[in-house]
C-alpha cells in the first residue's frame, strides 16, 4: 500500500510536541506519514501572529509542491489569530464584524473558508484544492488537555486539581470552549492553578508529557471539532 503524507503547519513548539506524540503514531498505523513543521519566523520561532499572510501562503504552496503530493493542513487557534490590513489579515476583521452575532464556531468556519480561497487564489498546482485542509482550533491547544481532568491533575502532581479542571469544562460547556480571553484562555487557567506549567517541547515541558499519557480516543470524544479534523485526515 502506498503511504500518504500529511504536512501540518503548526503554530509553535507546544503544538509540535503534542501532535507528534499523540497523533502521528496513530495516523502512521493507517499508512499516513504525519509531519508538523512550525510556522517559520526568524530562526526556529513560531507564532502565526508574527507572520504576514503572504508568507503563510508561501509556506502552504511550498508544501503543496512537495513531490510526495502531500495533504497540507494547519493547526492554529482562533483565540490569537492575527487580524489587520497591514499584514494581510484584514479579512479576519471583516468576517468578525459581519458575523458578530454568530457563534465562534461559525466565525472560525468562515475564516477557514477564506484562508483556503486566498491561499489557493494564485496557486496553479493541480489538485491543490483537494490537498489543502485548513484547520483552526477555537481556542488554545491546551483546551485538549481538559478532556482528561484526572490525568491532567496527576501530571501536575496535584490530584486535588481534578475537580477544578472538571468544573472548568462544565462551566464552559466543553473543553473546546475554554476560552477567548487573555486571563481565562486554557493555558492561563492552567498557569493560575499550577504555576510550574511549561510550554514547549523540551523534556521539562508538559505538552510531550501529557501527550505520552493521554488517550487519543478520549480527546476525540470530548473535543468534536478536533475529532472532525482527524476524520478528514483519516
Amino acid at each position: 500500500m502506498n503511504r500518504i503524507t500529511v504536512i501540518c503547519i503548526v503554530e509553535g513548539q507546544t503544538e509540535n510536541a503534542f501532535l507528534k506524540i499523540l497523533v502521528a503514531p496513530y495516523l502512521g498505523s493507517l499508512g499516513i506519514d504525519f509531519y508538523a513543521p512550525i510556522v517559520g519566523v526568524g530562526s526556529g520561532k513560531g507564532g502565526v501572529k508574527y507572520l504576514r499572510a503572504e508568507k503563510l501562503y508561501g509556506q502552504i504552496h511550498k508544501h503543496l509542491l512537495d513531490p510526495r503530493q502531500p495533504f497540507v493542513t494547519m493547526f492554529f487557534d482562533y483565540y490569537a489569530f492575527p487580524s489587520g490590513e497591514s499584514k494581510g489579515w484584514g479579512f479576519v476583521d471583516k468576517i468578525k464584524s459581519e458575523a458578530n452575532f454568530r457563534s465562534a464556531e461559525f466565525i472560525v468556519k468562515k475564516i477557514e473558508e477564506e484562508l483556503k480561497r486566498q491561499a489557493l487564489e494564485k496557486c496553479s498546482i493541480s489538485n491543490a484544492a483537494i490537498r489543502f485542509l485548513p484547520y483552526l482550533q477555537l481556542y488554545e491547544m491546551e483546551a485538549l488537555y481538559f478532556s482528561d481532568p484526572e490525568l491532567l491533575a496527576e501530571t501536575f502532581g496535584d490530584p486535588s486539581l481534578e475537580k477544578t479542571f472538571y468544573s472548568i469544562v462544565q462551566d464552559c460547556k466543553g473543553c473546546e470552549h475554554i476560552n477567548d480571553n487573555p486571563v481565562t484562555a486554557p493555558s492561563k487557567r492552567i498557569q493560575s492553578l499550577y504555576s510550574g506549567y511549561k510550554k514547549g517541547r523540551s523534556d521539562m515541558a508538559h505538552a510531550p508529557r501529557i501527550a505520552q499519557r493521554i488517550k487519543l480516543d478520549k480527546v476525540r470524544s470530548k473535543c468534536p471539532r478536533f475529532n472532525q479534523w482527524l476524520e478528514k485526515l483519516e
